[in-house]
């Protein structure tokens, strides 16, 4: 296993939230196609392999079903957007680009972005004498009813010799393991779920929305407001919370509050479902991370 970082700019914040894709230019060879064990190879195309991606916002006006935003117009040059980064940095995007609550899809704005990252994957990852899956999935700790996951590639069969690779990206969201250890460590015995759940439900929302630039957003230009308010309803009706009130709408911090309190009434509730104890269910959280699984085996 392997671990590598990624820097969110302003055009990734864009992609965390709501974003899609067209175009990719690829900066990387494909991977070695010797015989034995491929995934190492794989495993470092992805993390090597750059990709600069000129992508539209539109399919999440497209879809979007809203009752408190519009979107007169749904294509356009006010769409397009474009963003560099590795192909191990455009999967773990795409993994929270499905971020779902319960099953249930927050938005499907990065479509057409995840399309172009499978293609742009399936390409460079191709080789003669190995097939490969690619799997990159983020959840705040393994389990959580909150979750993204990505996968390009077929399922290995059954009867096939698989060799594996992990790798290990930074999500863009605040790193909470930490802080989850010190809050049990200082409870200690009167450590609570609930504490724990307040603590990680407070970063992955401060990191699927941050602050300045979310209020920024909220304060923007055409399409970026509607879609930001958007994501916001959709994640605050999966959630059980009002966040797209007239009070709420253009106040990040307030409606990012809402969406933390009712999170982690979520995450506490299952959290007491799956550990023995608050300090085991610490010692799981991983909200700063994607996990890329690559697999191969022989055609």
């Amino acid at each position: 296993m392997r671990a590598i970082s990624t820097v969110l700019d302003a055009a990734l914040f864009l992609l965390l939230v709501g974003a899609a894709v067209g175009v990719l230019t690829l900066g990387a060879s494909p991977p070695p196609t010797a015989e034995g064990d491929a995934a190492d190879g794989v495993a470092d195309t992805v993390t090597t392999s750059t990709a600069t991606i000129r992508y539209t916002l539109a399919p999440g006006a497209g879809h979007a079903s809203s009752q408190v935003v519009e979107f007169p117009v749904t294509s356009g040059p006010t769409f397009q957007r474009t963003a560099h980064g590795t192909l191990a940095n455009h999967l773990s995007t795409a993994a929270l680009g499905s971020l779902s609550v319960r099953g249930e899809r927050v938005s499907h704005t990065r479509a057409d972005y995840q399309h172009a990252v499978a293609n742009a994957t399936r390409n460079l990852t191709r080789g003669r004498r190995h097939l490969a899956q690619l799997q990159a999935r983020w959840a705040p700790y393994p389990g959580a009813p909150i979750r993204g996951a990505f996968t390009v590639g077929p399922t290995p069969p059954p009867d096939e010799t698989v060799h594996a690779e992990t790798v290990v990206v930074a999500s863009g969201l605040p790193s909470a393991r930490g802080a989850a250890r010190r809050v049990t460590a200082q409870q200690g015995a009167n450590a609570t779920f609930e504490r724990l759940g307040t603590v990680v439900a407070r970063r992955v929302v401060r990191g699927l929305f941050p602050r300045d630039r979310t209020r920024s957003a909220l304060l923007g230009d055409y399409p970026v407001e509607e879609l930001v308010t958007y994501r916001y309803e959709r994640l605050g009706h999966l959630l059980g919370a009002s966040v797209t009130g007239p009070t709420v709408a253009d106040n990040a911090s307030k409606a990012n509050e809402r969406l933390a309190t009712a999170l982690a009434d979520r995450l506490a509730a299952d959290m007491r479902t799956r550990f023995r104890s608050p300090r085991d269910a610490a010692d799981a959280v991983s909200v700063g991370q994607v996990r890329i699984t690559v697999r191969t085996w022989s055609p």
